[in-house]
């Protein structure tokens, strides 16, 4: 009975995982009809890193650089929920982040690295 219980609450969770990607794919399929709609080569696409002060969060993000900011932090929040409601300061360069500002309006660019200042 208890191995039965233990067996439901698996499968349970992988339903839930399954049901994310399933999410998470038909997400980037809207995303690429877009960005093929907008008529955006491969070479227009460029990747933000991101990497926390204190390497919990170490990641690149794709992107735009006609995205705003907040377009782009959303993408990361999508791999780091658990950073998603707190308050953190985004630095390029030592200057903070302007988050409705597009790419290319904050001068960062492909290749470049985001520091993220998470609370204490």
């Amino acid at each position: 009975m208890q191995n039965n219980q233990i067996n439901i609450n698996e499968i349970n969770k992988l339903f839930q995982t399954i049901n994310q990607k399933d999410n998470q794919i038909r997400e980037l399929q809207l995303k690429l009809q877009k960005i093929e709609k907008k008529n955006v080569s491969m070479s227009d696409i460029m990747v933000v890193n991101f990497v926390s002060m204190d390497q919990s969060i170490r990641t690149g993000i794709p992107c735009l650089a006609e995205e705003t900011f907040a377009e782009v932090e959303e993408k990361l929040y999508q791999i780091y929920e658990e950073y998603r409601n707190t308050n953190n300061i985004l630095l390029f360069k030592g200057n903070t982040i302007l988050r409705f500002k597009k790419i290319k309006e904050n001068k960062i660019k492909n290749g470049d690295t985001v520091i993220i200042k998470l609370p204490e």
